[in-house]
């Protein structure tokens, strides 16, 4: 007898240390010891993998490079994720890979968000609350708004701010490019981490 690819994955998620499963092309697991959940998509030449981040982990990375403790807060307490974008088209016939979070949407309580973006992040501090290096910091240490990832093995990461309280669960269409070619897909019911 043969068992479904899902309850497979299951098993070898378990064996392995970490529970995992499937959900419509979309593997979510829980690291033991963080319990911390991770949740990759993987859809023609196209991989991307989301990490909860604690928001003490978020606020500590930010205060240690200036931002005072209440933007630090406002940060960490929405929702973020550090995001791993890859191209694993075939390396003898790679094709191109373009991701724009603008086109990226929420959907919470069936109502559509846009995911916020570095740049309404920068526009709502003034220069005496956020200094230059800080800005630079925040620029570097976030996932771009727009990448092209051109051949396959080329990758990037960085946080993503979904600007939903902590504990929130939303389901996210992610959408990109590959050879020019529009492509989506949803991954279900993504948890924002807990405040511990």
């Amino acid at each position: 007898m043969q068992l479904p690819n899902t309850i497979c994955l299951i098993i070898i998620g378990l064996f392995a240390g970490y529970p995992s499963f499937l959900l419509a092309g979309v593997e979510i697991k829980t690291d033991p010891q963080t319990r911390l959940k991770s949740y990759r998509l993987q859809q023609g030449g196209f991989k991307l993998e989301l990490v909860q981040r604690l928001p003490d982990q978020t606020r500590a990375f930010f205060m240690a490079r200036g931002f005072s403790k209440k933007i630090a807060n406002d940060i960490a307490l929405s929702c973020v994720f550090q995001t791993i974008g890859t191209n694993i088209s075939d390396k003898t016939n790679p094709a191109a890979i373009e991701v724009s979070l603008k086109d990226w949407r929420l959907k919470v309580n069936n109502k559509e968000k846009k995911v916020k973006l570095k740049t309404a992040w920068d526009k709502q501090w003034s220069e005496t609350e956020v200094n230059k290096a800080s800005r630079i910091a925040f620029k570097w240490a976030t996932f771009p708004s727009y990448q092209n990832f051109s051949n396959s093995g080329d990758y990037g990461w960085g946080m993503t701010s979904f600007n939903l309280p902590p504990q929130t669960v939303f389901d996210l269409k992610i959408v990109w490019t590959q050879n020019k070619k529009p492509q989506h897909a949803w991954i279900r019911s993504i948890e924002c981490p807990e405040d511990r």
